[in-house]
Order: structure tokens, then sequence, then C-alpha cells
């Protein structure tokens, strides 16, 4: 599908109803995929808060659409998954995070990540975040005996995390908590969000990419963002676009202009029917 980000983004910035319809139908699966890790309640629930926040995108003509990176789309993609957990974060009650085991805190987070290779670094933080292992798998694409190694320090304090078999944050408002905290942390030696596309795709040298790493190996706020990369990037890769009429509904109480009936639907350009 001929769908490209730099068309469509500006197109929902100046309120045109088939670059909403492209955009909903492109990154709608990608976030009820984060939502079913983050979001607790029902599939009516989940669309009903996309929903709300899609029209807060919408809000002040674009003007939270507007402040995202428009380098790249999965750049974009972050910033859409940040958005999204700040309002998870707002909006869910402490009381439906789970008791045993007790969530755990920036603290004790540091500690478990303390020393640890940076593999294990993000196989640690995504396994807390709700991840299970056969999707860690495929995320960070490793062997199952790879995961096992990285989940050593979990195994006396969080064996119900590595028991479950589905993709559940068990403390959600705890850890989008955690993950906003981490976000506020940026430090003047934090790498720049582009950079670390650059190494996820093998673009950088060595000397771009060894002393992130070194960073990165102890701020938890660069550990956010990277595995937030890894999160989009692998969601990008695999999630189908939603057919018009699934996302139709979200379009309807949107500030849109018709499309222009004399070029052809932008929907129709771009996907060169």
């Amino acid at each position: 599908m001929l769908m490209t980000f730099h068309k469509t983004l500006p197109g929902c910035e100046q309120g045109d109803r088939d670059a909403w319809r492209l955009f909903l139908a492109r990154y709608t699966p990608i976030v009820f995929q984060l939502f079913g890790v983050y979001l607790p309640g029902t599939p009516e629930q989940r669309w009903e808060f996309w929903r709300e926040a899609v029209r807060a995108l919408c809000a002040g003509n674009y003007e939270r659409l507007r402040a995202f990176s428009h380098q790249s789309e999965r750049e974009f993609l972050v910033d859409v998954r940040a958005f999204l957990l700040d309002r998870v974060s707002a909006a869910i009650d402490s009381s439906l995070d789970a008791q045993a085991p007790p969530g755990p805190t920036v603290e004790t987070l540091g500690a478990l990540l303390k020393g640890l290779p940076l593999l294990h670094q993000e196989i640690v933080f995504l396994t807390l975040a709700g991840y299970s292992q056969a999707t860690l798998e495929k995320v960070l694409r490793i062997s199952p005996a790879v995961a096992q190694q990285g989940f050593e320090r979990l195994r006396a304090d969080y064996a119900p995390v590595l028991e479950r078999s589905e993709d559940r944050c068990l403390w959600p408002a705890g850890w989008t908590a955690i993950t906003r905290t981490a976000r506020a942390g940026k430090r003047d030696d934090c790498a720049p969000l582009r950079l670390l596309v650059r190494i996820l795709d093998g673009q950088a040298t060595w000397y771009e990419k060894s002393p992130v790493e070194e960073h990165r190996a102890t701020c938890l706020h660069c550990l956010e963002f990277w595995t937030s990369l890894l999160e989009v990037s692998s969601w990008e890769r695999v999630m189908k676009p939603w057919p018009p009429e699934q996302i139709e509904p979200l379009l309807a109480d949107l500030p849109l202009r018709a499309p222009e009936k004399s070029r052809g639907s932008l929907f129709a350009r771009i996907r060169g029917k």
C-alpha cells in the first residue's frame, strides 16, 4: 500500500478528511496494540479513549499534532506513544494496579537495571512494562535462551510477571507514571531520538553508537526512549491498516473539511487507485 507519512501528516494539519482517514487507518491498529498492554478496560472503553485522544489532537488548530516530530514516521510514533501514555497515566486509577507483587518504582527499577548488559536492560524494562516472553522475542528479535538470561533479576520478586502469557501491564498506573518520570529526566548528554533511529537502522558509525550505548546503560530517560522506539517499530512493521469503514466513526465529530473532488480523494491518490 502506497501511503507516505510525509504526505498524510500535512493533510491532517490542514483538516483534510481523506488525510485523517489515512492517518486513522494506519495508526489505529498500532494504538490498540499499545492499549492492550497499558490501558485496562473493555474494547469499547479503549475505543472511546482513542476517540477522545483524536479530538485532543485536533483541538486548537491541531496544535498537539503539530508538536510531534515530523522528521520520520518512527519518531512521530514515539511522540504519539508518549502522548497516549501520559493520558493513560492521568486517566486510570492506581487501584487497578495489581497488589502482588508490588509494582516497581523508579528507585527499585534502577536497582534492577544497574550493571546489566544493554540487551538485558531492554528485556527487564519491557517485561515489567507488560510484554510476554513470546512477544519480547519478536520485538527484540532474540532467542528464548537469551530472553531467559535477561529474566534472572526478575525471578525472585516478579515471578507472576514471568508466568503470564498475555501482553498486559500489571501496574498500568504505576508504570505509566515511571515512564513519564523517565521522559522528564532528559539530560544534556542524552542522544536525540533521530540518532537512536539511525542506530536502530544500522546507519550510525561506531564512533556515534558507542558513547550513546555507554550513556544509555545508566540513563532511564534514554532506555525509555530506546524501548519506545523498539515497540513502535515492531508494531509498525506488522500491523495492517484498518479498512476505511472501520474508522469512519472516528471522523464523525472532527473539525474536518471535505476533499477536493476535482483532484480526486487523497486516499485514492496515495493508494494509487
